[in-house]
């Protein structure tokens, strides 16, 4: 009569459990169901082409659909930014039975290890919510200064319910800019280039996501004193992987190493498909990204000289000790980026959004910030900066820290 069924597609990654704890109601001879989430991030091999991949998760949105019930924006608890609990190793015992309603949290072994690693063996999130009343969502976005989530979030309430009959069905999804490649054995030689390897990575990124991650990563189904409905999933296309690797082919042996070229052999398009990609290293020197979404792209150590920026999306992007000098940035969404030892000398970054942003050691050599929202953004020890623009930053709410 009341259950609750729940399936990790890649419990290395991702595992996720809900709990539904009954507990009396402040309406007399009642009771209500307390909704209590657990995951676990962590990163995961995955056997691919004869070789392997590593990756983990930069993010991901939790989803549940209601029925006879409902979730207002205000009733909703999990909300804000979270430490991860820093673990090494966890194992989760789950039986092939339904799970029951219990009182009890799950156990969860932690390694000896675990604690002299605090710093980093676990994560900060920020968790925001969307969605109706019936079909409520939470987004989990890691914070800046990892590469991706890490540890335990651990019996979280998101909300309450009468008890009453009910049906929640809960997804994890991923979408490609969620999922980021940690590592990778045995697909292509060690001498390619670093365009050729951003390329590549992102191929598999994004065959993964369309081909073992949809249409969720883990999910799962709460029926009390409703029929359970079966969780369908997608299948696997055979002819995907041999596709994979011919694209894969056709990258190492491409006669160019120009970025814009070799995404259009993989059938990449440069404005979409590299939110959240490794691009460390590449060389995109006036490559056109005006309007793309590069939403915390690693552009870390590449060559961004005179490339066109203006209008795109480059929240929490890192781009530690990059060369954007003369780079185009006009009105791009660069709140919360990393820019440490970047250089934008002869940058025009007029109508930008740099709020929070890092721009400590920047070289700053005839840099155009007109217009800017540089609120919070911290600054220090910058070449090229005089005390005329510092004064005009300072006043417009920047940060002046020593280094």
């Amino acid at each position: 009569m009341r259950s609750l069924e729940s399936h990790n597609k890649y419990p290395d990654c991702l595992w996720m459990q809900l709990e539904a704890i009954p507990v009396p109601s402040v309406a007399a001879k009642t009771q209500q169901l307390d909704i209590h989430l657990s995951l676990n991030f962590n990163e995961h091999w995955e056997p691919m082409l004869g070789g392997r991949i590593k990756f983990g998760l930069q993010g991901g949105t939790l989803k549940l659909k209601l029925e006879n019930c409902e979730l207002p924006v205000a009733a909703r608890q999990l909300v804000g930014d979270f430490k991860l609990s820093p673990i090494e190793e966890t194992q989760f015992i789950q039986s092939s039975a339904e799970v029951l309603f219990t009182e009890s949290q799950r156990g969860i072994q932690d390694s000896e290890n675990a604690e002299k690693n605090q710093e980093t063996d676990c994560t900060f999130c920020h968790v925001s919510t969307a969605g109706d009343d019936t079909r409520p969502a939470w987004i989990f976005a890691l914070e800046p200064g990892n590469a991706v989530l890490k540890g335990l979030l651990k019996s979280a309430k998101l909300g309450e319910f009468a008890a009453q009959p009910l049906r929640i069905a809960a997804t994890f999804e991923v979408a490609k800019e969620d999922i980021y490649l940690t590592d990778a054995e045995g697909l292509w030689p060690h001498d390619i280039t670093p365009n050729q390897h951003s390329v590549l990575e992102r191929i598999l990124t994004v065959y993964l996501q369309a081909n073992k991650l949809k249409p969720a990563l883990s999910w799962a189904l709460l029926s009390y004193y409703l029929p359970p409905v079966e969780q369908r999933e997608v299948e696997i296309v055979p002819e995907a992987e041999a596709q994979l690797q011919e694209m894969v082919d056709r990258v190492i042996s491409a006669e160019t190493d120009n970025f814009v070229e070799l995404a259009k052999i993989a059938n990449l398009n440069p404005a979409e498909d590299f939110a959240g990609s490794s691009l460390r290293g590449t060389t995109l020197s006036a490559v056109d990204f005006s309007s793309a979404n590069l939403d915390r792209a690693n552009f870390r150590g590449a060559t961004l000289n005179d490339a066109d920026f203006s209008d795109a999306n480059l929240q929490n992007a890192k781009f530690g000790g990059a060369d954007l000098s003369g780079a185009f940035l006009g009105n791009a969404n660069l709140s919360g980026a990393d820019l440490h030892k970047a250089s934008l000398a002869l940058a025009n970054l007029s109508g930008a959004n740099l709020s929070g942003a890092n721009l400590l050691e920047v070289n700053l050599t005839n840099t155009n910030f007109s217009g800017a929202n540089v609120e919070s953004a911290r600054f220090g020890n910058n070449s090229g900066m005089d005390e005329e623009m510092q004064v005009n930053l300072q006043q417009r709410g920047a940060i002046f820290e020593e280094v």
